[in-house]
């Protein structure tokens, strides 16, 4: 197999955004955070390791090809720790407005695949686990989105209209990129 420049382009955009995880994680020094993502991958290479049939190296190498699954389920178990719903707002009070922005965009994303499947045919589900560069371009600006909500405000909270503006939209952003972007990418790679 020949890696085409496309091909190598799309692997570096999962490396960058990856990267930009870690670096998010390592600037902020949430220990907790830290703590949350290493489980998330002891949890998410468990969940590999029983998929069927059961390939040797999967659990180890798939959690860094699916790194926005990683990131989803350690913000999962990161908000299940200091995340607070008001009436007006999602909150994650004392914790750094960009670390919040992160994992709350994760949440939108993760919920709203989840979510809105069923409903649009499966399809964004099928985009989530085919295509991952499609879904860190679509993750990326939402975090970036909640970024600049967190800083305007000057704190850790999020309006439910904007984060569950979120749930809705990254979902229906899988799709507009899968149906524009997928046919212009698949025979470069």
């Amino acid at each position: 197999m020949i890696a085409t420049p496309a091909s190598l382009a799309l692997l570096a955009l999962l490396g960058m955004f990856y990267l930009h995880v870690l670096w998010r994680l390592i600037a902020d020094r949430d220990a907790c955070a830290t703590a949350c993502f290493a489980a998330a991958y002891l949890i998410l290479a468990s969940t590999l390791k029983l998929s069927q049939p059961p390939f040797l190296l999967a659990p180890i190498l798939l959690p860094f090809i699916y790194c926005y699954a990683w990131l989803g389920v350690a913000a999962v178990l990161w908000s299940a720790c200091f995340m607070r719903a008001g009436r007006r707002e999602l909150g994650f009070p004392g914790r750094s407005p960009k670390l919040a922005a992160l994992f709350a965009s994760q949440l939108a994303l993760h919920i709203g695949v989840l979510g809105l499947s069923p409903w649009l045919d499966w399809r964004p589900l099928a985009i989530y686990v085919m295509a991952p560069p499609l879904v860190v371009v679509v993750s990326y600006p939402a975090y970036r989105l909640l970024l600049y909500v967190a800083r305007r405000r000057g704190d850790s909270a999020f309006p439910w209209t904007i984060w569950g503006g979120l749930c809705l939209l990254t979902p229906l952003a899988l799709l507009l990129l899968e149906r524009w972007l997928a046919p212009l990418i698949l025979p470069l790679t």
